[in-house]
């Protein structure tokens, strides 16, 4: 197979995705406005469409294409190689149940944070973040407690590639400010979110670490008029470090278990 053949491959792979990025973007919608939201001709989007479609990849409903189930299966598959998820649901869900606010798990995924588990308690604020949400780390209280636990080395390469893009006039925007506030993190073992990614959103997170590898955080978000003062640096903080802490010991049994004790 010659160089021109394999870029074009790589070309028809990128728009594929593209194309189903706009699906996620856009929710079901014509051949026309998935074409004009990428700007490309209707020709070329219909061949798309049509080869994810065959791929059960994509459905259609009348006129509308949407995202086809088969992700579904996929997104559990994807979560399920975490190490931490099948545990951190559970304590995702009392977090949400003691606190009664917005209680999820964060994992880094290429640079970026990924929201594994999400629940919500009864007074919390449904902001629109459920699983498979992508964020930037540095502006939330569960990137942030990752990237405290993350080699230097690794956090520049990360800050390299996503830079640090202002989410609220609150965002830490400058490289130095950031590592400050990271050794801070690393000094108290938790993160506070102050209005950093959403306007009226604070929240507290802790890192779960296992092997010494940092596996992710766990969060609890909420409004800025509730989550302050006592209750974002100390109520919270202790109990989601209670909860790691219970998770840590969980994932370090799991290790030690017998292997004709583990249930596939």
């Amino acid at each position: 197979m010659d160089g021109g053949s394999t870029d074009e491959r790589i070309r028809t792979t990128q728009t594929s995705f593209e194309v189903l990025l706009a699906l996620q973007e856009l929710g079901p919608a014509r051949l026309s406005e998935v074409a004009d939201h990428l700007g490309m001709a209707q020709s070329t989007t219909h061949r798309h469409l049509n080869t994810l479609l065959e791929m059960r990849y994509v459905s259609r409903r009348g006129e509308r294409y949407q995202l086809g189930l088969r992700f579904a299966r996929l997104g559990r598959a994807a979560r399920a190689r975490e190490p931490a998820y099948r545990k951190a649901r559970s304590h995702v869900r009392r977090l949400a149940g003691e606190t009664g606010e917005r209680a999820q798990f964060v994992v880094e995924d290429h640079g970026l944070g990924v929201y594994l588990a999400v629940e919500t308690g009864e007074n919390a604020v449904r902001a629109g973040f459920g699983v498979g949400r992508q964020i930037h780390l540095h502006c939330s209280s569960g990137g942030k407690s990752i990237l405290a636990h993350l080699p230097d080395e690794r956090v520049d390469r990360i800050l390299d590639r996503w830079g640090l893009p202002e989410q609220t006039a609150h965002t830490i925007t400058d490289r130095d400010t950031l590592y400050e506030e990271l050794e801070r993190v690393r000094e108290r073992g938790y993160a506070t979110n102050r209005e950093e990614h959403v306007d009226g959103l604070n929240a507290a997170g802790v890192p779960v670490v296992h092997d010494g590898t940092v596996l992710g955080a766990l969060v609890v978000a909420g409004p800025a008029g509730r989550l302050k003062g006592e209750r974002l640096e100390a109520e919270l903080p202790d109990l989601l470090r209670a909860s790691a802490n219970e998770l840590e010991l969980n994932l370090a049994y799991a290790d030690d278990r017998p292997i004709d004790h583990v249930v596939e």
